[in-house]
């Protein structure tokens, strides 16, 4: 019998109600899901409740995550589903299209700081995104900003569902070590808070 990632066991301890297991899964994904989430809507603190809203989901249908398939994968393809459907109740709901309005008008006064960071943080992952190999770029494109599952992207690119796997752990490595070593070391705390 094939010996279970690290990642599968933290899933199947997920699956099975382990809390820590779920906080291990969040802090793992959340710093690329953000991002990814704030490509469509556009605004930070947005962004921050549809990671949340995709999280709370993910917690409810813990027990229907098989830990073989790609969790990654099922976890965008979640997301982008649920972004879709709030930008289409942001057009139809008025009172949320104001409330929407009144953040994109300037900076929240009670958290500047987070706005900076998060702009920074921004420039810094891009940074780091365009200072990786054209293949590894591919591969984080499409599994983590289009949601395909591993096997879906090496079908795509014609090589191993193992070299996917081996593209995705660099690269992100990369990019944590790239905004570590450019950023302040309030960044850097903060980017190694929310991957681990």
């Amino acid at each position: 019998m094939e010996r279970m990632s690290m990642e599968e066991e933290v899933l199947l301890r997920m699956a099975q109600g382990d809390e820590s297991a779920f906080s291990s899964i969040y802090r793992h994904y959340h710093p690329s899901l953000y991002i990814y989430l704030l490509r469509f809507c556009k605004v930070p603190s947005l962004a921050e409740d549809l990671v949340h809203d995709v999280f709370l989901k993910i917690w409810e249908i813990r027990g229907r995550i098989n830990p073989q398939l790609s969790f990654s994968g099922y976890l965008y393809r979640i997301a982008r589903n649920h972004v879709f459907k709030t930008i289409a109740k942001l057009a139809t709901d008025g009172q949320m299209r104001a409330q929407l309005y009144q953040q994109l008008a300037g900076i929240d006064p009670e958290h500047p700081d987070e706005w900076v960071r998060t702009k920074e943080y921004e420039r810094l992952f891009e940074e780091a995104l365009s200072k990786l190999t054209p293949q590894r770029l591919k591969v984080f494109r499409l599994c983590r900003q289009e949601g395909k599952s591993y096997d879906e992207a090496a079908a795509i690119l014609g090589i191993s569902r193992n070299a996917v796997k081996k593209h995705m752990v660099l690269g992100m490595r990369f990019i944590e070590d790239y905004v570590y070593r450019h950023g302040d070391i309030l960044m850097a705390v903060w980017l190694i808070s929310t991957l681990y």
